[in-house]
């Protein structure tokens, strides 16, 4: 489960093209800080009635042993938020995130509980992980389909 909240719901994921241009953007500001042809950005995003959930992982496509670096924010939801800004900030804040990884080659500040901290005035909850969000979505995806066989 990779949200912070239990949902009973199934996640609404956001649209590959969104995907797509957050990638392209952390690529030009990011894109000199690591090798490109090693490794590259893997974005997730989902939404639930109450929460909206990124997670930005830099993988190692070289060496399916490497650890990737995952950083997970989430905010509340519900129906006086406006999504276009919760998303934006959302995402300034895995710009912050990675400032600070790139700018210290010393860096390793993994934690796995969510954090809670006020980001332009909104909440929001974050933690950094070396999990693979990819395998985790996939084997998340294998659970739920044979939990539907039994």
């Amino acid at each position: 489960m990779l949200s912070r909240k239990e949902h009973q719901e199934k996640p609404n994921h956001l649209p590959d093209e969104w995907k797509k241009k957050v990638t392209e953007l952390l690529i030009s500001i990011y894109g000199d800080k690591f090798d490109q042809s090693n490794f590259e950005f893997h974005i997730f995003g989902m939404t639930y009635p109450s929460e909206m959930l990124l997670t930005v992982s830099l993988v190692n496509t070289k060496d399916e042993s490497a650890a990737p670096v995952t950083y997970h924010v989430s905010a509340d939801l519900d129906e006086k938020t406006k999504a276009d800004k919760t998303i934006a900030q959302l995402v300034d804040s895995i710009g912050i995130f990675f400032d600070n990884y790139f700018d210290d080659p010393e860096w390793n500040d993994f934690f796995s509980k969510w954090e809670e901290t006020t980001f332009k005035g909104s909440k929001l909850f974050y933690k950094i992980t070396r999990e693979n969000i990819g395998l985790t979505i996939l084997a998340d995806q294998i659970l739920d389909s044979d939990n539907k066989v039994h």
